[in-house]
């Protein structure tokens, strides 16, 4: 993470979910680019709020990452997606809980807008919930991570990093120039949730972090950090055996995502299933929801990181409503804010869409209650369900959800 308000609610998230789901091993932030008193802040937070859960749990403060230089060194903008390989390696070389001679233990690295729902640990084997594309099922290189077999989430970018100039990337014998398109999209198209074992990730780390700035410098774009991470794992020789199961992100996606375990839940059942699941085993869910799109539901049920108040972790701060528990049966359409017209939904889409709102709206209300009640006086705990996130828009009209869906 950086050192923003907005990254700071997400890691809470991912803290808490942590705790709720009860993921094994240590849970580490990597926060950079904090100095001064947001440095003492955080470290003070730390202390106050995220110690408490759990012994297991850290943080790992780096020096600012995220400048573009040019040739003469000197910074001419900024890539805040240099923080993630970067601040990766300084953690690797300089954490005070672990060791690079720990080279067999599996370091998983994910985002920070990714909500844990279940361990996520290094053993693929059970297909009830580990779920592979037919294309890939042919070429399964493993069902454990091991040295030399790491393991990744599909993401759809195939092998487009191959189009840049790998001679200036990663030099003119790099074995990344020998990996066809087949194999680039089969064991390459990788994003997080990543895993492999210190031994592996310390060796991407390190050519992550050389490859990335050449990279942005062809490729000045939001996957530069990405595409050198298939770079680096590629000139390395380490296909990755990529997993559809460990995370669910874009709602409207056919294919490369953990959906089809939760299109098993029935419509009737999907959001009061979402909004009190604690890990039983009725429905097996995929490892981590990315809320890095936006959900909605009707004109009133919505769900966006970007509009999440940042003061959310806050005594006075009132929960957010939860939509009814047959949200996935009421509506056929979704209308976000700021859409001109609303959109018609499918079943299938309409259960991915309430899903991912009773989930996350859940789990936000269920974290903020926690802190409230370990941090705030009895006297001055809101823990009133009052907040629509369509309130934070300045054109929402209360009441208009129903006169459309008539």
């Amino acid at each position: 993470t950086d050192c923003s308000p907005y990254q700071h609610w997400q890691s809470y998230l991912v803290y808490f979910s942590a705790m709720k789901i009860h993921q094994p091993g240590h849970i580490t932030r990597i926060a950079s680019g904090c100095e001064g008193e947001d440095k003492a802040a955080m470290e003070k937070w730390f202390q106050e709020h995220i110690q408490g859960m759990s012994s297991r749990f850290h943080l790992h403060m780096t020096p600012h990452f995220s400048g573009v230089q040019n040739e003469k060194g000197e910074t001419i903008g900024d890539y805040k997606f240099f923080n993630k390989p970067f601040g990766l390696k300084h953690w690797m070389e300089h954490s005070d809980h672990f060791s690079l001679q720990q080279i067999d233990d599996i370091v998983i690295l994910i985002d920070p807008d990714m909500i844990l729902t279940r361990p996520i640990i290094g053993d693929f084997s059970n297909d009830v919930d580990t779920l592979i594309a037919k294309i890939r099922q042919p070429h399964i290189l493993g069902r454990r991570v091991e040295h030399g077999l790491p393991f990744a989430q599909t993401y759809g970018f195939g092998a487009q990093w191959e189009r840049l100039d790998l001679d200036a990337i990663a030099g003119p014998e790099s074995p990344a120039k020998l990996v066809d398109k087949m194999t680039g999209r089969l064991h390459y198209a990788v994003g997080p949730p990543y895993l492999a074992t210190v031994q592996d990730m310390y060796q991407i780390a390190i050519k992550w972090s050389e490859f990335v700035p050449l990279v942005h410098k062809q490729y000045p774009n939001l996957l530069a950090e990405m595409f050198a991470f298939s770079i680096a794992a590629a000139h390395l020789e380490l296909k990755h055996q990529i997993i559809d199961s460990l995370m669910v992100s874009d709602a409207e996606i056919n294919g490369g995502e953990g959906w089809p375990l939760v299109d098993k839940i029935p419509n009737e059942k999907t959001c009061s299933f979402a909004k009190n699941y604690a890990g039983d085993n009725e429905y097996v869910l995929p490892s981590v929801l990315h809320m890095c799109q936006r959900y909605s539901v009707g004109n009133d049920w919505f769900f966006g990181k970007r509009r999440f108040p940042k003061d959310f972790f806050q005594c006075d701060h009132p929960l957010l409503e939860e939509p009814p528990d047959n949200l996935a049966t009421a509506f056929n359409f979704k209308k976000p804010p700021n859409a001109p017209e609303p959109t018609e939904l499918t079943p299938k889409f309409v259960n991915r869409e309430s899903f991912m709102i009773c989930y996350l709206t859940a789990v936000a209300n269920e974290a903020a209650t926690f802190f409230k009640r370990q941090a705030c006086k009895s006297g001055s705990i809101n823990l009133k369900k009052s907040l629509k996130m369509v309130q934070l828009f300045d054109n929402y009209k209360n009441g208009s959800q129903e006169e459309e869906n008539n």
